[in-house]
C-alpha cells in the first residue's frame, strides 16, 4: 500500500510540473545569440528561401562585409541539382547580394559539419574570422552550432548562430507541431546516440 501511495505521489508530481520540465526539450536544443557586427554572413542550406535576403540586408546595414551561402543537392528519383542550377534555369530568383561581396559554394549534403568544411575555404578567402550564421533560435541549432565549431573553430573562426525575419515558433512550444515534435526527436536521438555509443560523430564526412 505504501508503495502504491509514493507511486502515485510521484506521478502527481510529475503531472503538476509538466509545464515546467517539458519545453526544456526543445529549448535545449535552441542557441540564439545577439545581431553583431562581424566579417561573414553565413547561409546554410535549409535555412529558408528569405535568408539570403536577410543576409544581404545586414551586409547593406555594414552589420557583415561579405556573404557566403552555401547549396546542398536536391535530389529525386530523376534528378539531382542544386540552387544554383535551378538560378541558371530561371526557375529561382538570384541571391540579391552583389557577386564582388558573394560567395556560393557546395556542399555534399545538408549535414552542418559539411556545410562548414564546404565554405571553409570561402571564409578564408573572406578573412571572415566573425561568422554570423542565420537560423539562430530553431529546434535544432545547438547542433547545428557544435558542429560549425568543430569545423570553423581550429581555424580561429567564431561562430554566432543569429535569428532572422519573424519570431517564428517558440522551441518551448515544440509539443504543439508534429514538425516540431519530429524535429525535436531527431535531435535528441543525434545528441543521445553518440553518447551511447561511445563516440563522437566525424562532422567532416
Amino acid at each position: 500500500m505504501k508503495r502504491f501511495v509514493r507511486l502515485l505521489v510521484a506521478l502527481s508530481v510529475v503531472l503538476i510540473t509538466t509545464p515546467l520540465w517539458l519545453p526544456l526539450f526543445g529549448t535545449a536544443l535552441a542557441v540564439e545569440n545577439r545581431l553583431e557586427p562581424s566579417d561573414v554572413a553565413l547561409v546554410l542550406e535549409g535555412t529558408g528561401k528569405d535568408a539570403p535576403d536577410a543576409a544581404e540586408a545586414w551586409r547593406r546595414q555594414g552589420i557583415v562585409r561579405d556573404v557566403v551561402i552555401v547549396e546542398a543537392p536536391i535530389k529525386t528519383h530523376a534528378l539531382e541539382a542544386y540552387w544554383s542550377d535551378f538560378v541558371r534555369w530561371g526557375l529561382a530568383d538570384p541571391a540579391p547580394t552583389p557577386a564582388e561581396h558573394l560567395r556560393v559554394v557546395r556542399a555534399p549534403s545538408t549535414q552542418a559539419g559539411q556545410q562548414a568544411a564546404a565554405a571553409l575555404p570561402a571564409l578564408r578567402e573572406l578573412h571572415g574570422a566573425a561568422v554570423l550564421v542565420l537560423g539562430g533560435g530553431g529546434i535544432g541549432s545547438r547542433l547545428a552550432e557544435r558542429e560549425l565549431v568543430s569545423v570553423l573553430g581550429p581555424g580561429g573562426m567564431t561562430v554566432r548562430m543569429v535569428r532572422y525575419g519573424g519570431a517564428g515558433r517558440d522551441p518551448g512550444h515544440w509539443y504543439q507541431n508534429p514538425e516540431d515534435r519530429r524535429a525535436v526527436l531527431d535531435s535528441w536521438l543525434q545528441l543521445v546516440v553518440p553518447f551511447l555509443s561511445g563516440y563522437e560523430t566525424d562532422s567532416g564526412r
